[in-house]
């Protein structure tokens, strides 16, 4: 299983703070985004990831405590029993 957890405003939309889905070889992060989008009757990728499936910025995706930026962006691969945790863009000031 795959973890996922939410944080600041996709928490508040969805009303949860985590998730689990299954793991399938050759996951990858945008296909757990995904599925678990598929899971969860509320919308949230609009909170991550623009029209054309790129990340908003200031989205925050890590896999295992580490930032997708820094690894292979949507593109890494996931491996059973690793945790995401989902970031929206902040505001305020």
């Amino acid at each position: 299983m795959i973890k996922i957890q939410f944080f600041s405003l996709v928490r508040l939309l969805i009303k949860q703070e985590a998730t689990e889905v299954p793991w399938v070889e050759g996951e990858t992060v945008q296909s757990v985004l995904d599925k678990t989008q598929a899971q969860i009757a509320t919308p949230f990728l609009h909170k991550l990831l623009n029209e054309e499936g790129v990340a908003h910025t200031g989205t925050i995706i890590l896999v295992n405590r580490k930032n997708i930026l820094h690894l292979n962006g949507l593109k890494t691969p996931i491996a059973d029993d690793d945790v995401l945790a989902f970031f929206p863009p902040g505001a305020g000031g």
